[in-house]
């Protein structure tokens, strides 16, 4: 586990020198006053800020640090003075080559006695995860989601009471670092450096700057869990209020997104291409006011939705990966097949005709060019006790002109799509006219609707 230490004369004046420090005792720190840790897991990287209360003399104080053991980035490590700045300064950082994973900060003080300081630093292994719960009401009108993030500390070091704030959303390092470098007239790193690191931290830095000055910086914040959410330029952050105890090799869930009532709808679509060949069912809903959502962008993370029985009891419907969501986007949980809906496709009939000829070098004459017409019928049988929307989306290959009775459009240059709403216990039919240019006929690739 890490360390800070501070190096004291006990009961004798302390003198410089190699000679002296065989009269220097080691006394360990009081415990972290307050932690934060701020995580982003695009890049697994964490930036620690933690105040102690430490006791200096007047005059010369060393102090230890030490990261054995944990995955501490030690050319990261900064010490600043909270209290008492104007009396106290940080001298220089010694690197100490008979002790790897140590340094000496050699601090004059003009002060006696407790001053609060802060040491930053960034640390690799912390990571959060999030993993939403949404329950339906057993007419499956409205859910309650539920909302957790999961932090996992694989650090090396155990942070306790810290306020954890977590990064939605990928930061353009990068990019960053990219621009930072040319500020300076100099090429970006191409790869790993020392230099390129600090670049990164930098970077990074300015990030946090951004987001402790929208949302207060607090580091002592006390009271109740609560998350609250602050949007930044490029990402959003995500502070947990009060403090959580996260042991090395431990994790910890919290809630973070709470909504009630939140309505949905029910959709089934048919789309071969994407779905394989059976209807699917979704559940389909917005990160908006209106579905008491869109405060903020939702994280990826994975959806399990669950319906409420009359007997309270739960029926597991099915689960899903979702993408980052923004704010007034849609979401969509695919619940896969339903066996109480049924579509099937019929080639009613196949004619061929505007025949076009052509004559080789001999004379003979060859058909190089016709037109294939095709009545098709699609049937779809809704076995459920109450209606159901129904999206239809279809590919065709080729020079095609497409014709139906039913109200049809183009998803795209080659994708016909049409919706229904098909009754309790009943059926409906969508007939089409495909006619398809062969050989010579064929002047382009798309569909052509005909009105």
């Amino acid at each position: 586990m890490m360390r800070i230490m501070i190096i004291a004369a006990l009961g004798l004046t302390f003198l410089a020198g190699e000679a002296a420090a065989k009269n220097i005792d080691l006394v360990t720190l009081p415990k972290r006053g307050a932690v934060q840790l701020t995580i982003y897991n695009s890049e697994d990287l964490t930036l620690v800020k933690e105040t102690r209360d430490i006791t200096l003399k007047a005059g010369a104080n060393k102090l230890q640090f030490s990261w054995a053991g944990t995955l501490i980035d030690p050319t990261s490590v900064e010490f600043r003075p909270l209290t008492h700045a104007d009396k106290v300064e940080l001298v220089d950082t010694i690197f100490p080559g008979q002790k790897p994973q140590h340094l000496i900060w050699n601090v004059d003080s003009q002060f006696e006695g407790q001053v609060k300081v802060e040491v930053t630093y960034f640390t690799s292994g912390l990571t959060w995860s999030m993993d939403y719960v949404a329950v339906t009401d057993p007419a499956e009108s409205a859910m309650r989601l539920s909302g957790y993030v999961r932090v996992f500390n694989n650090s090396g070091e155990e942070y306790e009471n810290a306020q954890v704030r977590l990064i939605v959303g990928t930061i353009n390092l990068v990019e960053k670092i990219a621009e930072l470098a040319r500020r300076q007239g100099i090429p970006p790193p191409a790869v790993e450096t020392k230099y390129s690191r600090a670049l990164k931290r930098k970077a990074v830095m300015a990030g946090i700057a951004q987001a402790e000055m929208l949302a207060g910086g607090a580091l002592d914040a006390s009271g109740p869990k609560e998350i609250i959410k602050e949007g930044l330029s490029e990402y959003f952050m995500f502070t947990v209020e009060g403090t959580e105890t996260i042991p090395d090799g431990w994790s910890k869930r919290m809630i973070a997104v709470e909504a009630d009532d939140v309505k949905f709808d029910i959709v089934y679509r048919m789309r071969s291409y994407q779905y394989g060949d059976r209807p699917v069912r979704l559940f389909v809903w917005r990160n908006d006011a209106e579905h008491k959502l869109g405060d903020s962008p939702l994280p990826d993370g994975r959806v399990r939705l669950f319906r409420a029985n009359e007997s309270e009891a739960l029926s597991f419907l099915g689960e899903q990966l979702i993408s980052y969501v923004p704010v007034k986007a849609e979401i969509e949980v695919n619940l896969g097949p339903d066996d109480l809906v049924v579509y099937e496709t019929r080639n009613t009939s196949t004619k061929r005709l505007a025949f076009h000829f052509r004559k080789d070098d001999r004379g003979k004459e060859y058909v190089d060019g016709w037109d294939e017409r095709q009545e098709w019928i699609d049937t779809i049988r809704n076995y459920r006790t109450k209606a159901i929307t129904f999206e239809l989306r279809r590919q065709w290959v080729g020079d095609v002109e497409y014709e139906s009775e039913v109200d049809t459009t183009l998803f795209d240059y080659r994708t016909i799509q049409a919706g229904f709403t098909v009754g309790a216990r009943s059926k409906q039919q969508y007939p089409a006219t495909v006619v398809r240019h062969q050989g010579v006929n064929s002047r382009q690739s798309r569909i052509t609707l005909k009105k």
